[in-house]
């Protein structure tokens, strides 16, 4: 019974899900009994329409979100208004040639697709509860992400030159009230080194093998997409371990000169890139464009691999120790974790700061820090990220913040991100109130109420 009313949550996510992704496209429409439609345009921007069950969809999402609690104003004016803002926005992404490639939309449009999948538990649920595959949806729900997506470049291209000055910040810090200003917990600065343990030549030696067999058993007639579904560890393996079409630059170095260094329908020898091992099969190549498919074997490193790993990250404590190199140095140069690495190792915080509040610490990080000094470097220890993978990690935990009401020293950073939000609205909806003087708006008489074209 939990699992199968689990089960229902989750369909019924994922059609609240699908629901906001029809609305957001515009493919909203509100239907009579008999099966008419009965909707109707209410507003019209240039040559871009707004639909009544466009807004009448938003509505009904607005009232189940947070934002409506204690929202006592007129909420259909409120997301009008929205709609003919973001049209406005489109139409001067056209005035000003704004362009999104093709590439970009696709990547979308598979993410949002992917997570509704996901809710539902598989496509054949989606064509069950709507009549419709998945490549029915995406080809309908195209044109408008296309549309979001010139929108966002539109507005990015509007806000992306604001800066504030620390004179901005401390002005927009003095303007709030002293007993208003936010109160923060407690937030910690912590630095992460991770290594990977390297597995040993015999090992690869074992998985470079087993690939040459596998593409033997491919040269001797085997059909390679069904060698994938049997041999390969990849998430693709299950699609036949197709990749689909790739740019130049898209997929790891290694992989990329092994595929591109093939003619169509040829298999690669063992090629090792970041991830594994592959025998790659090139499909088809077009300009800088490539189609391929891959079977891949990870190598297992053994506890003896890992122990090596502990002891690289112990010479490199002794080192930073020894102040022969700073912790931030020896993580951009050594860390394999790529969430830290680039910066210097530390954990980023919210608004591009290095701290973290105490509710958003990982809580077995949260325990090892606990139990540490501050400035202090811990022993290498291995670490169990998942079912199958271990590896070496030390913390450096830099410093404690205890809790505080908001101020210019210890905060701001965050005073910075908010002076800088507020500049943003403001410079939107001057935009905006200048660009609504110049585009062709037409509201239906329903809405006069909601003020949005200024009567002369």
């Amino acid at each position: 019974m939990r699992e199968q009313k689990k089960m229902r949550t989750l369909k019924s996510t994922g059609r609240a899900l699908l629901a906001v992704l029809i609305a957001l496209a515009g493919m909203g429409s509100v239907q009579a009994q008999e099966g008419e439609v009965v909707d109707k345009i209410i507003a019209k921007v240039d040559d871009h329409i707004i639909l009544k069950s466009e807004l009448e969809q938003a509505y009904i999402n607005f009232l189940a979100s947070e934002q409506a609690r204690g929202y006592d104003g007129d909420a259909r004016c409120l997301l009008l208004r929205s709609f003919v803002e973001s049209k406005v926005l489109l139409a001067m992404s056209e005035i000003d040639s704004v362009y999104v490639d093709d590439s970009r939309v696709d990547y979308e449009l598979e993410q949002r697709m992917q997570n509704v999948i996901r809710q539902f538990g598989s496509e054949k649920a989606i064509q069950e509860a709507y009549g419709k595959s998945v490549e029915q949806f995406m080809d309908e729900l195209r044109p408008g992400i296309e549309e979001q997506l010139l929108i966002r470049e539109q507005e990015n291209a509007i806000l992306s030159s604001v800066t504030v000055t620390p004179a901005e910040v401390r002005k927009f810090f003095n303007q709030i009230p002293k007993d208003t200003l936010p109160l923060y917990g407690v937030e910690y600065e912590v630095g992460l080194i991770m290594k990977k343990p390297e597995p040993n030549e015999a090992e690869k030696e074992r998985v470079r093998k087993k690939l040459l067999d596998i593409r033997q058993e491919a040269l001797d007639g085997g059909i390679f997409e069904i060698l994938a579904t049997t041999y390969s560890e990849g998430p693709t393996g299950q699609a036949g371990g197709n990749l689909g079409w790739a740019s130049r630059g898209a997929f790891d170095p290694a992989y990329e000169a092994g595929a591109l260094g093939l003619k169509p329908g040829e298999i690669s020898m063992p090629v090792e890139s970041s991830f594994g091992m592959h025998l790659i099969q090139l499909i088809e190549r077009r300009g800088n464009e490539y189609n391929s498919r891959h079977i891949i074997i990870k190598p297992k490193a053994t506890e003896a691999d890992l122990q090596l790993a502990v002891g690289f990250l112990d010479s490199l404590r002794n080192e930073i120790l020894a102040d022969s190199i700073t912790f931030e140095e020896a993580a951009k140069q050594y860390s394999d974790d790529q969430g830290t690495n680039s910066n210097g190792g530390f954990i980023s915080g919210p608004y591009g700061s290095n701290r973290i509040p105490a509710s958003n610490i990982d809580p077995g990080l949260y325990f090892a820090i606990d139990a540490m000094k501050e400035g202090e470097i811990s022993k290498p220890e291995s670490l169990q990220v998942d079912a199958e993978t271990k590896v070496a990690r030390m913390i450096y935990f830099k410093r404690k913040i205890p809790p505080h009401r908001a101020n210019m020293n210890q905060d701001y950073e965050k005073l910075k991100a908010a002076t800088t939000q507020m500049k943003k609205a403001r410079r939107k909806i001057s935009y905006l109130a200048e660009k609504m003087e110049e585009v062709y708006i037409q509201v239906d008489p329903e809405f006069n109420r909601c003020g949005i074209i200024k009567k002369n």
